[in-house]
């Protein structure tokens, strides 16, 4: 442990170092900080917005960010309350880029939009004020001052002189505080968003309540350090070796520890008395439920919190067997309930519910959306009635939807083999519980190993999932479409990668694979039969010119089998109760070392993960790396529509519509209509466009004839 910090040290004071020489903010300490004592609380500054005409571009110069104290006050009450808060207050001089920037947010902004549209003259650093008892305020439909009384009660702007947050690079000196039902709470403020990180939403689940359900958090007492992040759960980079788990402590931008269930508050505006709340955005990370967190850099949501104008929330869920052991033939479910993931996840969306309006959040306007296991996530979300009322509209990137939900004896087998390699009778959930969070992880890949081996249908890349427990997943969610036993009133969006399954043949084989091993290279997840089908169908025979034949096909037959085709499929299905928009991504960024140079963007692959950093924006927050021309520009598209998204339900920005979404060409262009039997889909490039009946042919082929996992694997959903 004490060679992880080191080393930690050593790779944060390089890239101090180079931030120092750039001139980017203070490098952030390594180890806990103190809270600041005289934090203001925001209630009693009465509504406190970030204004930030956010292009998402790290080269930009139109980089002018603000302060609205939305409460009218005197100028000097608005003044004093702008160094509160960290900043003096904003000099408004004519004619400079900054003062049209600041008249431009104040007629055109997402955070405040209502709260500045009832007042027209706000009040500015007067560098003399009070002079013949007349202060200076500026007017924001003719964007000049004027000379008013210097008691009159009007808002005030202040200035936001502080940076973006960077992996190990953050600057936490503005800090403020927030009352909630679950006590008081102290986070900072940076340019993109007030920031109140590792708030715990569940007691440690240790001791007795290692695979247990969870138990809520009871509440604080004093006021909880929300300054940094918190601990992620024990995963297998952090088991690995000493280089990996530097490294995954590094990305999750703190150190591992059973005592993991956190979540992050991210919001744009802590509001005042009677103001409108914003939609809420809840991300369920991604990576096959054994690894990540919701602290992962490249989640970082600065840039879709002050674009969009929306409050977001991330979390930390257990992963591994910590989240999904299961026997209901050994354990009864107060015991050992399984699914003890979902459960944390449930709980922690109970948490928002209760506690997100004292950070500026709408309880009544959450969106859930996921990439990967978090979008698998979301299906169980839809699946059970008692989560219906905890949101409004999902939203999912690349859910191997093909993969059925677990069968409970599936997950005794694979318990019971966990128990063995953890060197623990099948029944004895004390010695379970003893264990180290080490050998957990190493008993897990053990049991994980003799499970793939033994069921080829299961991919590697997602052994543990939820399972049909008949208590929070009824039935498999390719069933309940059919009847409409989901949540018909959510609204959904949904969609995957062009080349999403490449990530996952690039990771098992970084070379060409030879021709003559196309078929056992399509057994690692069909048997011998179906293999030798889909390799001598029309729609996936090998190239014999083409030295990367065997790769390619099967690039583009699982991400037909596992992605595209089954959302068309079950799209389809839910025509008749409630359309859903889908989506392709047709470009993204390359993800650092996933898929090998076999998913490099520049052999035109859009592989798994690769839409991420679009759709957080956050293409440079590691340092050195950058955010710049058709990379911001399509990242910006992609947070406009997710945020659209979250506002209304439709994709489409409507008129009138409070932000930046209506600004964009790039979205108001390409009018995005819901599913119906032509399964029109829109490709996002660069430019997007709609399509229509895409991949129809060989999608009609796996519907009809090969047939997917969930029609095969869960009893009685074959097609008649």
């Amino acid at each position: 442990m004490m060679f992880r910090k080191l080393v930690t040290v050593v790779v944060a004071t390089i890239l101090a170092s180079q931030a120092l020489l750039t001139g980017a903010a203070p490098v952030k300490r390594v180890g806990k900080r103190f809270l600041l004592p005289g934090a203001p609380l925001s209630s009693a500054i009465d509504g406190v917005h970030l204004l930030f005409n956010n292009d998402v571009d790290s080269a930009s110069s139109n980089d002018h960010a603000f302060i609205l104290l939305s409460h009218p006050r005197s100028y000097y009450d608005g003044m004093n309350d702008c160094v509160s808060v960290g900043d003096g207050g904003f000099m408004f001089i004519s004619g400079t880029s900054s003062a049209s920037e600041l008249v431009s947010l104040l007629n055109h902004n997402a955070p405040a939009q209502p709260e500045v549209d009832a007042h027209t003259q706000f009040w500015v650093y007067n560098l003399v004020p009070g002079l013949f008892g007349n202060c200076l305020a500026v007017n924001k439909k003719t964007g000049t001052t004027e000379s008013l009384a210097c008691s009159t009660p009007l808002p005030s702007v202040c200035l936001n002189n502080v940076g973006r947050h960077r992996l190990l690079i953050s600057n936490t000196l503005r800090q403020v505080r927030v009352n909630t039902p679950v006590g008081q709470i102290q986070g900072s403020r940076n340019r993109d968003s007030f920031r109140f990180l590792g708030i715990p939403y569940a007691e440690a689940p240790v001791g007795d309540l290692r695979f247990a359900a969870p138990v809520a958090k009871a509440p604080f007492t004093g006021t909880f350090d929300a300054i940094d992040y918190k601990a992620f759960c024990p995963q297998i980079g952090a088991s690995s070796g000493v280089i990996s788990a530097v490294v995954t402590d590094l990305i999750n931008q703190a150190t591992v520890s059973e005592d993991c269930l956190h979540l992050n508050v991210y919001t744009p505006s802590l509001k005042g008395a009677g103001e409108a709340p914003l939609p809420v955005l809840f991300f369920i990370h991604s990576s096959g439920f054994t690894n990540y967190s919701g602290s992962l850099i490249i989640f970082e949501p600065g840039n879709l919190v002050s674009r969009g104008g929306v409050v977001v929330v991330t979390f930390n869920y257990r992963l591994g067997m910590l989240g999904w052991m299961e026997n209901i033939n050994t354990w009864d479910r107060n015991t050992v309930p399984g699914n003890q993931a979902i459960r944390d996840q449930i709980l922690a969306l109970k948490w928002v519910q209760k506690n997100i309006a004292s950070f500026g959040g709408d309880p009544d306007m959450v969106t859930i959306f996921g990439q990967s296991s978090g979008a698998t996530s979301l299906r169980t979300f839809l699946s059970n009635p008692s989560t219906f009322d905890l949101y409004k509209r999902v939203a999912g990137e690349s859910d191997p939807m093909d993969l059925p939900y677990m069968l409970p004896a599936d997950a005794a087998k694979m318990t019971d083999a966990f128990m063995q390699h953890l060197g623990c009778g099948v029944t004895d959930l004390a010695c379970a519980r003893s264990k180290s969070t080490n050998d957990i992880v190493e008993a897990q890949q053990k049991s994980n190993a003799q499970f793939l081996a033994e069921n080829k249908w299961v991919t590697f890349a997602l052994i543990q999932r939820p399972v049909i427990d008949g208590e929070l997943i009824p039935a498999d969610f390719s069933q309940l479409v059919k009847t409409g036993k989901y949540n018909t009133k959510a609204d959904i969006m949904w969609g995957a990668n062009k080349d999403d399954a490449g990530m996952f043949i690039g990771l098992y084989a970084p070379d060409p694979i030879p021709i003559e091993k196309m078929l056992s290279t399509f057994e690692i997840t069909l048997d011998a039969s179906r293999a030798a089908a889909v390799i001598n169908s029309s729609f996936y025979e090998p190239d014999p010119s083409d030295p990367d034949t065997v790769r390619k096909q099967w690039t583009k037959f699982a991400t037909d089998y596992y992605f595209l085709c089954p959302l068309r499929y079950i799209s389809r299905e839910m025509v008749k109760f409630k359309p859903t928009y889908n989506f392709q991504f047709n470009h993204g960024r390359d993800l650092p070392v996933v898929g090998g140079k076999f998913c490099s963007m520049s052999t035109g692959r859009v592989c798994h993960g690769a839409e991420l950093q679009d759709v957080f924006a956050s293409g440079a927050v590691v340092p050195l790396f950058s955010q710049t021309g058709d990379d911001s520009r399509f990242a910006r598209q992609v947070v406009d529509r997710w945020t659209t998204f979250a506002k209304t339900g439709n994709p489409n920005p409507k008129p009138g519509m409070p932000g930046l979404e209506l600004l964009n060409p790039d979205v108001t262009s390409v009018d995005w209509v819901p599913t119906s039997r032509s399964s029109p889909t829109l490709d996002f490039n660069i430019e997007s466009t709609l399509s229509y009946n895409q991949h129809n042919a060989a999608c009609d082929w796996l519907d009809t004839v090969l047939l997917y996992d969930f029609m095969i694997k869960i009893p009685g959903n074959r097609p008649s």
